[in-house]
């Protein structure tokens, strides 16, 4: 085994070996189902399909459980001082930062998994079976929803990251976090109610309005008309190697205090 997957595989022992971990886990699983539950009592008549996709309304849960744990990756290091256990090894400073990111990566992975499990079983049992393929090219197709959904948590989770590594407080990366994926949410609707049209342009390099990949299912040119999925894309992975950067420069220049 290679020094940077035992690496990775470390971290990774890190995040599961945490009772708080697993009480997010639990969590995930008894909350996750509640959208199906309520439209199961309200007698609404969707197929499991239908319902599969109605339920990714929940996937807040698995956002907000990624930015958790990213938020405490290198910041709960400082904390504990056990930053300096991993320093004074052979390894240098930007592997272990990637190998708590990968961490991170997979972990959000997990989530997203388990969440399509669990909804997945729920509604095959309240609501009749239906045949549409996972992987189908229908504007329903579970595939891109959870595919676009996952690209939207790991963005935040490694701005989230990169906070961590900045100021090294999880509870102001956890906060900060929290806050741009909340407020993303009302300020790109209210940005489409109040600025013309001809002001669209602003949005283009917006990262909230960039965010939400899902838009791009119903419309191809997006909630405001002046994008696109390959634009979002492109826009996103700018914002992530910017996170990256930024994490990397303060991770490997700062000094470790004694």
């Amino acid at each position: 085994m290679s020094d940077f997957v035992q690496l990775v595989w470390n971290e990774t022992l890190k995040i599961y070996l945490r009772v708080s971990t697993w009480i997010l886990l639990i969590f995930l699983v008894v909350i996750s189902p509640t959208m199906l539950l309520l439209m199961h009592m309200s007698e609404i008549r969707l197929g499991a399909h239908q319902a599969i996709g109605q339920s990714f309304t929940m996937y807040f849960l698995v956002i907000l459980f990624s930015l958790i744990i990213a938020s405490d990756s290198v910041a709960g290091e400082f904390a504990t001082g056990t930053i300096k256990l991993l320093l004074i090894r052979p390894w240098k400073r930007w592997k272990i930062l990637c190998s708590k990111f990968l961490s991170v990566a997979l972990f959000t992975l997990v989530l997203t998994l388990l969440f399509l499990l669990v909804i997945s079983v729920i509604s095959y049992m309240l609501f009749p079976s239906s045949s549409s393929a996972l992987f189908g090219d229908s504007e329903g197709s579970l595939f891109l929803l959870l595919l676009y959904n996952y690209i939207r948590a790991l963005l935040l989770a490694s701005f989230a990251f990169m906070l961590s590594a900045l100021f090294r407080s999880t509870a102001l990366a956890i906060t900060l976090a929290i806050l741009l994926y909340f407020a993303g949410n009302i300020i790109t609707p209210l940005l489409h109610a109040f600025l013309q049209p001809k002001d669209y342009w602003i949005v283009k390099i917006f990262l909230p309005t960039n965010l939400d990949l899902t838009q791009y299912m119903k419309d191809p040119n997006g909630l405001f008309g002046v994008t696109s999925i390959g634009w979002s894309l492109m826009v996103l992975a700018v914002y992530f190697v910017i996170f990256m950067l930024i994490s990397w420069w303060s991770f490997t220049k700062r000094d470790v205090k004694a």
